[in-house]
Protein backbone atom coordinates (compact mmCIF):
# COMPACT_ATOMS: atom_id res chain seq x y z
CA UNK A 1 0.00 0.00 0.00
CA UNK A 2 1.30 3.42 -0.92
CA UNK A 3 1.14 5.65 2.15
CA UNK A 4 2.46 8.94 0.84
CA UNK A 5 0.12 11.83 -0.13
CA UNK A 6 -0.49 12.05 -3.87
CA UNK A 7 0.73 15.12 -5.77
CA UNK A 8 -2.00 17.14 -7.52
CA UNK A 9 -3.40 15.22 -10.50
CA UNK A 10 -2.56 17.93 -12.99
CA UNK A 11 1.15 17.58 -12.15
CA UNK A 12 1.18 13.93 -13.24
CA UNK A 13 1.27 12.47 -16.78
CA UNK A 14 -2.11 11.47 -18.17
CA UNK A 15 -2.31 7.74 -18.99
CA UNK A 16 -3.89 6.73 -22.29
CA UNK A 17 -7.68 6.72 -22.10
CA UNK A 18 -7.86 8.80 -18.93
CA UNK A 19 -9.40 11.80 -20.68
CA UNK A 20 -12.40 9.73 -21.81
CA UNK A 21 -12.74 8.17 -18.38
CA UNK A 22 -12.59 11.62 -16.78
CA UNK A 23 -15.44 12.83 -19.00
CA UNK A 24 -17.60 9.87 -17.96
CA UNK A 25 -16.76 10.34 -14.30
CA UNK A 26 -17.44 14.08 -14.48
CA UNK A 27 -20.82 13.47 -16.14
CA UNK A 28 -21.66 11.04 -13.34
CA UNK A 29 -20.86 13.53 -10.62
CA UNK A 30 -22.36 16.65 -12.17
CA UNK A 31 -25.85 15.29 -11.50
CA UNK A 32 -27.02 16.31 -8.04
CA UNK A 33 -27.01 13.18 -5.88
CA UNK A 34 -27.01 15.14 -2.62
CA UNK A 35 -29.44 13.60 -0.10
CA UNK A 36 -32.26 16.10 0.53
CA UNK A 37 -34.45 13.93 2.77
CA UNK A 38 -32.89 11.88 5.57
CA UNK A 39 -34.94 9.32 7.49
CA UNK A 40 -33.71 8.35 10.94
CA UNK A 41 -35.11 5.22 12.60
CA UNK A 42 -35.60 5.90 16.30
CA UNK A 43 -36.17 3.85 19.42
CA UNK A 44 -35.21 4.30 23.07
CA UNK A 45 -31.70 2.84 22.80
CA UNK A 46 -28.33 4.57 22.96
CA UNK A 47 -27.77 3.50 19.35
CA UNK A 48 -30.88 5.41 18.33
CA UNK A 49 -29.74 8.61 20.05
CA UNK A 50 -26.38 8.29 18.30
CA UNK A 51 -28.16 7.79 14.96
CA UNK A 52 -30.20 10.95 15.53
CA UNK A 53 -27.13 13.03 16.38
CA UNK A 54 -25.21 11.74 13.35
CA UNK A 55 -28.17 12.22 11.00
CA UNK A 56 -28.69 15.80 12.19
CA UNK A 57 -24.99 16.60 11.79
CA UNK A 58 -25.09 15.23 8.24
CA UNK A 59 -28.33 17.06 7.43
CA UNK A 60 -26.81 20.32 8.65
CA UNK A 61 -23.85 19.83 6.29
CA UNK A 62 -26.10 18.98 3.33
CA UNK A 63 -29.02 21.33 4.12
CA UNK A 64 -31.33 18.32 4.16
CA UNK A 65 -34.66 17.65 5.85
CA UNK A 66 -34.83 15.20 8.76
CA UNK A 67 -37.70 12.72 9.10
CA UNK A 68 -38.03 10.74 12.32
CA UNK A 69 -39.70 7.32 12.43
CA UNK A 70 -40.67 5.38 15.56
CA UNK A 71 -41.98 1.85 15.01
CA UNK A 72 -44.22 0.14 17.55
CA UNK A 73 -43.00 -3.43 17.16
CA UNK A 74 -46.08 -5.53 16.32
CA UNK A 75 -44.27 -8.72 17.32
CA UNK A 76 -43.59 -7.32 20.77
CA UNK A 77 -47.21 -6.22 21.14
CA UNK A 78 -48.49 -9.64 20.09
CA UNK A 79 -46.13 -11.32 22.52
CA UNK A 80 -47.44 -9.14 25.35
CA UNK A 81 -50.98 -10.38 24.68
CA UNK A 82 -50.01 -14.01 25.32
CA UNK A 83 -51.04 -15.18 28.83
CA UNK A 84 -47.67 -16.81 29.52
CA UNK A 85 -45.54 -13.80 28.49
CA UNK A 86 -43.15 -12.69 31.23
CA UNK A 87 -40.48 -9.99 31.48
CA UNK A 88 -37.27 -10.00 33.48
CA UNK A 89 -35.84 -6.58 34.26
CA UNK A 90 -32.10 -6.04 34.58
CA UNK A 91 -31.06 -5.88 38.23
CA UNK A 92 -34.33 -7.33 39.52
CA UNK A 93 -34.99 -10.86 40.72
CA UNK A 94 -37.81 -12.93 39.29
CA UNK A 95 -40.14 -12.42 36.35
CA UNK A 96 -43.50 -10.69 36.07
CA UNK A 97 -46.35 -10.86 33.60
CA UNK A 98 -46.23 -8.50 30.66
CA UNK A 99 -49.23 -6.17 30.54
CA UNK A 100 -50.16 -5.33 26.97
CA UNK A 101 -51.82 -2.02 27.78
CA UNK A 102 -48.88 -0.91 29.92
CA UNK A 103 -46.56 -1.77 27.04
CA UNK A 104 -48.64 0.35 24.64
CA UNK A 105 -48.51 3.29 27.05
CA UNK A 106 -44.74 2.93 27.36
CA UNK A 107 -44.34 2.90 23.58
CA UNK A 108 -46.48 6.02 23.20
CA UNK A 109 -44.45 7.75 25.92
CA UNK A 110 -41.18 6.82 24.19
CA UNK A 111 -42.46 8.18 20.91
CA UNK A 112 -43.45 11.47 22.56
CA UNK A 113 -39.99 11.85 24.12
CA UNK A 114 -38.26 11.11 20.81
CA UNK A 115 -40.50 13.56 18.96
CA UNK A 116 -39.53 16.35 21.38
CA UNK A 117 -35.85 15.42 21.17
CA UNK A 118 -35.94 15.49 17.37
CA UNK A 119 -37.77 18.82 17.27
CA UNK A 120 -35.36 20.41 19.74
CA UNK A 121 -32.17 19.28 18.02
CA UNK A 122 -33.59 20.19 14.60
CA UNK A 123 -34.49 23.67 15.85
CA UNK A 124 -30.98 24.14 17.26
CA UNK A 125 -29.53 23.28 13.85
CA UNK A 126 -32.13 25.25 11.81
CA UNK A 127 -33.42 22.11 10.08
CA UNK A 128 -36.87 21.23 8.78
CA UNK A 129 -38.24 18.09 10.45
CA UNK A 130 -41.19 15.73 10.59
CA UNK A 131 -41.96 12.78 12.87
CA UNK A 132 -44.34 9.88 12.64
CA UNK A 133 -45.22 6.64 14.40
CA UNK A 134 -45.88 3.36 12.58
CA UNK A 135 -46.93 -0.04 13.86
CA UNK A 136 -45.65 -3.26 12.31
CA UNK A 137 -42.51 -5.35 11.90
CA UNK A 138 -39.62 -2.97 12.53
CA UNK A 139 -37.44 -3.81 9.52
CA UNK A 140 -40.38 -3.78 7.10
CA UNK A 141 -41.73 -0.46 8.33
CA UNK A 142 -38.29 1.14 8.17
CA UNK A 143 -37.64 -0.12 4.65
CA UNK A 144 -41.09 0.98 3.47
CA UNK A 145 -40.51 4.49 4.82
CA UNK A 146 -37.02 4.58 3.30
CA UNK A 147 -38.49 4.29 -0.22
CA UNK A 148 -39.57 7.93 0.04
CA UNK A 149 -36.22 9.41 1.13
CA UNK A 150 -32.65 9.74 -0.12
CA UNK A 151 -30.84 8.41 2.92
CA UNK A 152 -31.73 6.12 5.82
CA UNK A 153 -29.88 6.54 9.14
CA UNK A 154 -30.05 3.94 11.90
CA UNK A 155 -27.98 2.39 14.65
CA UNK A 156 -25.38 0.01 13.32
CA UNK A 157 -25.28 -2.49 16.17
CA UNK A 158 -27.92 -4.93 17.36
CA UNK A 159 -29.09 -5.51 20.90
CA UNK A 160 -27.36 -8.84 21.33
CA UNK A 161 -25.75 -9.58 24.68
CA UNK A 162 -23.04 -11.61 22.96
CA UNK A 163 -19.48 -10.67 23.83
CA UNK A 164 -18.80 -9.58 20.26
CA UNK A 165 -21.69 -7.44 19.08
CA UNK A 166 -22.34 -7.57 15.35
CA UNK A 167 -24.45 -5.68 12.88
CA UNK A 168 -28.12 -5.48 13.89
CA UNK A 169 -30.86 -7.30 11.97
CA UNK A 170 -32.57 -4.07 10.82
CA UNK A 171 -29.22 -2.70 9.62
CA UNK A 172 -28.57 -5.89 7.65
CA UNK A 173 -32.01 -5.68 6.06
CA UNK A 174 -31.37 -2.04 5.10
CA UNK A 175 -28.05 -2.87 3.48
CA UNK A 176 -29.56 -5.72 1.47
CA UNK A 177 -32.87 -4.13 0.47
CA UNK A 178 -32.99 -0.34 0.87
CA UNK A 179 -32.97 1.63 -2.37
CA UNK A 180 -31.60 4.71 -0.62
CA UNK A 181 -28.14 5.38 0.75
CA UNK A 182 -27.72 3.94 4.26
CA UNK A 183 -25.91 5.55 7.20
CA UNK A 184 -24.96 3.05 9.91
CA UNK A 185 -24.11 4.82 13.14
CA UNK A 186 -21.75 3.73 15.90
CA UNK A 187 -22.54 4.73 19.52
CA UNK A 188 -19.17 6.54 19.77
CA UNK A 189 -16.66 7.56 17.09
CA UNK A 190 -13.54 9.69 16.85
CA UNK A 191 -13.77 13.29 15.68
CA UNK A 192 -11.36 12.64 12.83
CA UNK A 193 -11.41 13.11 9.04
CA UNK A 194 -13.93 11.87 6.50
CA UNK A 195 -12.63 8.73 4.79
CA UNK A 196 -13.83 7.45 1.39
CA UNK A 197 -13.05 4.30 -0.57
CA UNK A 198 -12.98 4.62 -4.36
CA UNK A 199 -13.13 1.63 -6.72
CA UNK A 200 -13.63 3.32 -10.09
CA UNK A 201 -17.38 2.62 -10.17
CA UNK A 202 -20.22 5.12 -10.69
CA UNK A 203 -21.24 4.61 -7.06
CA UNK A 204 -17.62 5.24 -6.11
CA UNK A 205 -17.70 8.56 -7.98
CA UNK A 206 -20.88 9.50 -6.11
CA UNK A 207 -19.16 8.55 -2.85
CA UNK A 208 -16.26 10.88 -3.68
CA UNK A 209 -18.59 13.77 -4.51
CA UNK A 210 -20.61 13.31 -1.33
CA UNK A 211 -17.43 12.99 0.74
CA UNK A 212 -16.31 16.38 -0.59
CA UNK A 213 -19.65 17.92 0.43
CA UNK A 214 -19.69 16.37 3.88
CA UNK A 215 -16.08 17.24 4.69
CA UNK A 216 -16.48 20.81 3.38
CA UNK A 217 -13.60 23.16 2.79
CA UNK A 218 -12.21 23.06 6.32
CA UNK A 219 -12.02 19.33 7.12
CA UNK A 220 -9.45 16.82 5.98
CA UNK A 221 -10.50 14.14 3.48
CA UNK A 222 -8.67 10.85 3.01
CA UNK A 223 -9.18 8.72 -0.08
CA UNK A 224 -8.23 5.06 -0.45
CA UNK A 225 -8.19 3.94 -4.09
CA UNK A 226 -8.56 0.23 -4.76
CA UNK A 227 -7.73 -1.67 -7.96
CA UNK A 228 -6.64 -5.23 -8.76
CA UNK A 229 -3.29 -4.06 -10.19
CA UNK A 230 -0.90 -1.12 -9.91
CA UNK A 231 -1.60 0.37 -13.35
CA UNK A 232 -5.36 0.47 -12.77
CA UNK A 233 -4.85 1.79 -9.25
CA UNK A 234 -2.75 4.66 -10.64
CA UNK A 235 -5.43 5.56 -13.21
CA UNK A 236 -8.23 5.39 -10.64
CA UNK A 237 -6.19 7.51 -8.29
CA UNK A 238 -5.99 10.20 -10.96
CA UNK A 239 -9.73 9.92 -11.61
CA UNK A 240 -10.42 10.43 -7.90
CA UNK A 241 -8.21 13.52 -7.91
CA UNK A 242 -10.07 14.79 -10.97
CA UNK A 243 -13.47 14.41 -9.28
CA UNK A 244 -12.15 16.30 -6.24
CA UNK A 245 -10.12 18.88 -8.20
CA UNK A 246 -12.29 21.81 -7.07
CA UNK A 247 -11.77 20.99 -3.41
CA UNK A 248 -9.48 23.48 -1.63
CA UNK A 249 -9.02 21.70 1.71
CA UNK A 250 -6.42 19.05 2.47
CA UNK A 251 -7.02 15.79 0.59
CA UNK A 252 -4.76 12.78 1.01
CA UNK A 253 -4.69 9.98 -1.58
CA UNK A 254 -3.40 6.48 -1.01
CA UNK A 255 -3.84 3.37 -3.10
CA UNK A 256 -3.98 -0.35 -2.57
CA UNK A 257 -3.49 -2.87 -5.36
CA UNK A 258 -4.00 -6.60 -4.95
CA UNK A 259 -4.52 -6.40 -1.18
CA UNK A 260 -6.98 -8.31 0.99
CA UNK A 261 -9.90 -7.42 3.26
CA UNK A 262 -7.86 -7.26 6.51
CA UNK A 263 -5.46 -4.73 4.90
CA UNK A 264 -8.35 -2.52 3.79
CA UNK A 265 -9.92 -2.70 7.26
CA UNK A 266 -6.58 -1.97 8.96
CA UNK A 267 -6.01 1.09 6.75
CA UNK A 268 -9.49 2.44 7.49
CA UNK A 269 -9.15 2.03 11.24
CA UNK A 270 -5.69 3.65 11.29
CA UNK A 271 -7.20 6.89 9.96
CA UNK A 272 -9.17 7.57 13.15
CA UNK A 273 -12.00 8.83 10.95
CA UNK A 274 -15.44 10.03 11.97
CA UNK A 275 -17.22 8.85 8.80
CA UNK A 276 -16.39 6.19 6.21
CA UNK A 277 -18.15 6.45 2.81
CA UNK A 278 -18.14 3.43 0.50
CA UNK A 279 -20.08 2.14 -2.53
CA UNK A 280 -22.84 -0.22 -1.40
CA UNK A 281 -22.14 -2.77 -4.15
CA UNK A 282 -19.39 -5.30 -3.56
CA UNK A 283 -17.60 -4.37 -6.81
CA UNK A 284 -14.21 -5.97 -7.32
CA UNK A 285 -12.91 -5.29 -3.82
CA UNK A 286 -11.04 -8.15 -2.14
CA UNK A 287 -13.41 -10.88 -1.02
CA UNK A 288 -14.94 -10.17 2.39
CA UNK A 289 -14.08 -6.44 2.39
CA UNK A 290 -17.61 -5.14 2.85
CA UNK A 291 -18.41 -7.69 5.58
CA UNK A 292 -15.22 -6.77 7.45
CA UNK A 293 -15.98 -3.05 7.23
CA UNK A 294 -19.59 -3.52 8.32
CA UNK A 295 -18.60 -5.52 11.37
CA UNK A 296 -15.33 -3.93 12.44
CA UNK A 297 -14.73 -0.49 10.89
CA UNK A 298 -14.60 2.12 13.65
CA UNK A 299 -16.21 5.19 12.01
CA UNK A 300 -19.86 5.73 11.12
CA UNK A 301 -20.43 3.97 7.80
CA UNK A 302 -22.29 5.51 4.83
CA UNK A 303 -23.11 3.17 1.92
CA UNK A 304 -23.83 4.86 -1.43
CA UNK A 305 -26.03 3.26 -4.11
Amino acid sequence: MSMEPMPPAEAEPQPVGLEVAEEATTAETTADHTPRRILVALDASAHSHAALAAAVALAARLHAEIEGLFVEDINLLRLAELPFAREIRFGQAGARQVEAEALRRNLRARAAVLRRELEEIATENHLSTTFRVAQGAVAEEVLTAAREVDLLALGRLGHSLAQRVRLGSTARAAIARAASAVLLVQPVVASGPVVVLYDGSAAGARALALAAQVSGETSELRVLVWAPDEETAFERRQLAAHVLSARQADTQYQHLADGDAPRVLAWVNRQGGSLLIIPAAEGDWPEGTQAALLDEAQPHLLLIR
